[in-house]
């Protein structure tokens, strides 16, 4: 007879991306994340199998609930409206070595098909979530979309060299500027 789960697989999962991202995507390992879920490391093979599979699902379940925390958004067509998504995501990375950090994901995920993948479906759902709140602008909704993910990730960048003031200020600040410029025509 197989024992009850007393944690499930979502809490398991969501303390593995909180050990991840703490540790980076290369240097935890699942005694880290045993530890932080509070059960055996012989657990997460058991129903994992591995490292590897581990972090795939763990990467699954963080888009599915990032698909749902952009769901739960205001709605609307404005600058306002579309700065609101990219600050959901900017409150996940609070200081520089956090940005340092989300660095190291973007290389596994550009070694790893299947974690591309995943990142690009992540990438997906951002831009359609943007592109339902633009406001109008002299260019199409999907390329508005990339170009305000280009200039958040560029404010994320300059920011974590400056560091002036708080990160979601730094990036409101951009974002409306770009916004500004770009309505201007």
């Amino acid at each position: 007879m197989s024992r009850r789960k007393l944690i499930g697989d979502e809490a398991v999962l969501a303390a593995a991306m909180r050990v991840i991202a703490r540790r980076g995507p290369g240097a935890y390992t699942l005694a880290d994340v045993a530890r932080e879920a509070g059960v055996a490391p012989a657990t997460l093979i058991q129903r994992f199998g591995g490292k590897d599979r581990l972090q795939r699902r763990a990467f699954v379940q963080a888009n599915e609930a990032f698909a749902n925390t952009l769901a739960r958004l205001p709605q609307g067509r404005s600058a306002a409206s579309a700065i609101a998504v990219f600050l959901v995501l900017t409150s996940d990375a609070p200081d520089p070595q956090a940005l340092a950090d989300q660095l190291l994901w973007l290389r596994l995920d550009l070694r790893d098909p299947e974690l591309a993948a995943l990142a690009q479906a992540r990438s997906d759902l951002l831009r359609e979530a943007l592109a339902a709140r633009l406001p109008p602008l002299p260019m199409s909704a999907s390329m508005a979309a990339r170009l305000a993910e280009a200039q958040w990730c560029g404010a994320l960048a300059q920011w974590s060299v400056e560091r002036q003031g708080p990160l979601a200020d730094y990036v409101t600040e951009s974002l409306a500027a770009w916004f500004s410029l770009i309505a201007r025509g």
